[in-house]
């Protein structure tokens, strides 16, 4: 069996489409077809990535004399091991996407929001800078809806863990929900000082002062929705790996010391 056919038959047996490997491995689609067919070979970087990814050896990867032997010695899930098997690689590369993800959702919940600060503009210019805003929010949202989700099996199957590589993502979860901590309750804190607190300042008499107190308190509760939006969303990704684990397997060949 040559590289290629090993690399296509690994892919699919993990339920993986060429879009998703590459996605994984931060190449293009092109790529992995070029791989698949013989026709170009990784880089050694994305070999390892692969052979940790699918619980091979690089043996096995590159070895095409012994694939049949080391294919049958390589780990194997078992009927009790039924799940999708995250790797660190697999586990990072999903964090990356909903970073990317909650930080398009924050924006645009920001850009609705602070845009409200130019609808208090009694003048077309004001109105249309709001609508833009909006517009641009919009966008940011339909882009998430429409884009690929490379890591849907996370959201549907129960996750098997390497023990090492739950323990250290267990460790970044907790470190990063502490930090998190501040910031959702800054951005709580800003949305209550933009929403009750600013329009307070002056009196409802100073007309022009009034709207430019309500635009920059509109504006600070845009921020604050955008740090509570995207901390959480964050925090929830950590959480659902963390959490939805089905059982711990330890494979010897990737097992960190």
């Amino acid at each position: 069996m040559t590289f290629g056919e090993k690399i296509q038959k690994l892919r699919k047996e993990a339920g993986l489409s060429q879009e998703e490997l590459a996605c994984q491995l931060g190449v293009s689609r092109q790529a992995v077809s070029k791989w698949e067919r013989d026709s170009g070979y990784p880089e050694t970087e994305k070999i390892v990535h692969m052979s940790r990814l699918f619980n091979v050896t690089l043996d096995y990867l590159l070895n095409e004399e012994n694939s049949r032997r080391d294919q049958d010695s390589a780990p194997s899930r078992t009927e009790e091991e039924k799940g999708f098997y995250v790797s660190l690689e697999t586990a990072r590369g999903f964090l990356a996407c909903q970073k990317v993800r909650y930080r398009k959702i924050s924006l645009a919940v920001f850009l609705f929001i602070a845009g409200l600060a130019f609808s208090f503009m009694e003048s077309e210019t004001g109105i249309l800078i709001f609508m833009l805003f909006v517009i641009a929010g919009a966008v940011l949202l339909f882009s998430v809806k429409l884009s690929d989700t490379p890591y849907r099996r996370i959201w549907l199957e129960p996750l098997l863990f390497d023990k090492n590589v739950l323990s250290e993502l267990t460790s970044e979860y907790t470190d990063y929900r502490k930090k998190t901590h501040t910031g959702t309750l800054t951005g709580i804190a800003l949305i209550g000082i933009g929403i009750l607190f600013f329009p307070l300042l002056l009196p409802a008499e100073q007309e022009l002062w009034d709207s430019v107190l309500l635009g920059a308190g509109m504006i600070l509760a845009g921020a604050g929705a955008f740090l509570c939006i995207y901390l959480t969303g964050m925090v929830k990704s950590y959480r659902l790996l963390i959490r939805n684990t089905d059982q711990l397997i330890d494979y010897p060949p990737f097992r960190k010391e």
